[in-house]
């Protein structure tokens, strides 16, 4: 029997550090949003303004929660904050320099499936200062470990099941590709991606202080290992291929 995502909530988890010159942008993005959400906005210890500016939007919408890490912990920390804290049935990230696409609720809202999906990718447009750029993300298909597709390894165009979850976190620490081996912890348990054609978020690339922007040797080790630990992991559990299925709007 076909099903609806009516009546669900939605957890966007938004980890920010001293970017009070990008966070109003993605906060207004948030607080337009009509629908059941819940919004939890994780400073890492931030020391300018931002802080402020989200208690402010926070008394204005109570579907805002304001959760500070006491110490710094970075992208990955952060985001592990808001997963502890979430109560969504569902769970997605935003970067703090991006936007939620208009209308996104009822996007999901109207998603029929006839399956119990636990991972929902969707696409994306990209702003690199002028015009949006449409990005589709991989289509239906069976795909192994060697061609993994790119938007495969992305956390800010899914939708995740909470309960789904469990005691999956991001390698804490981790700055650059922890999205990678995230996504990829998730296949193991659950080979399959459900495709939507929908556009969901809408990437800037206009702080180039931006965490996605910054390959560091450091962060490349880290990354090399993480996956290098992902592949042990996979090869126990037997995992060689993922699926991708197209769900309907």
């Amino acid at each position: 029997d076909s099903r609806t995502h009516a009546n669900m909530k939605y957890s966007v988890i938004v980890p920010y550090w001293n970017s009070q010159q990008w966070i109003e942008r993605c906060l207004i993005s948030l607080t337009t949003q009509k629908g059941n959400f819940e919004f939890l906005l994780v400073d890492d210890h931030s020391t300018d303004k931002g802080k402020a500016i989200v208690e402010e939007f926070a008394h204005d919408d109570d579907r805002i929660r304001v959760l500070t890490n006491l110490h710094q912990k970075g992208v990955s920390g952060a985001r592990n904050t808001g997963i502890d804290y979430a109560t969504g049935d569902f769970v997605t990230f935003l970067d703090c320099d991006d936007e939620l696409m208009p209308k996104v609720f009822y996007m999901w809202e109207r998603m029929t499936f006839d399956a119990e999906e636990n991972i929902i990718q969707s696409n994306h447009y990209r702003n690199y200062g002028r015009a949006n750029v449409i990005k589709y993300a991989n289509m239906e298909g069976v795909y192994g470990l060697g061609n993994m597709p790119q938007m495969w390894c992305m956390v800010w165009n899914k939708l995740i099941r909470r309960e789904f979850l469990g005691d999956t976190r991001f390698v804490d620490g981790m700055q650059y590709g922890e999205d990678e081996v995230f996504i990829l912890d998730l296949l193991c348990k659950d080979a399959r991606i459900y495709h939507t054609e929908d556009f969901t978020v809408l990437r800037h690339f206009d702080n180039k202080d931006s965490l996605s922007h910054i390959k560091g040797r450091k962060q490349l080790l880290a990354q090399a290992r993480a996956l290098e630990e992902f592949l042990m992991r996979s090869h126990n559990a037997d995992v060689n291929y993922f699926v991708c299925h197209s769900i309907n709007i």
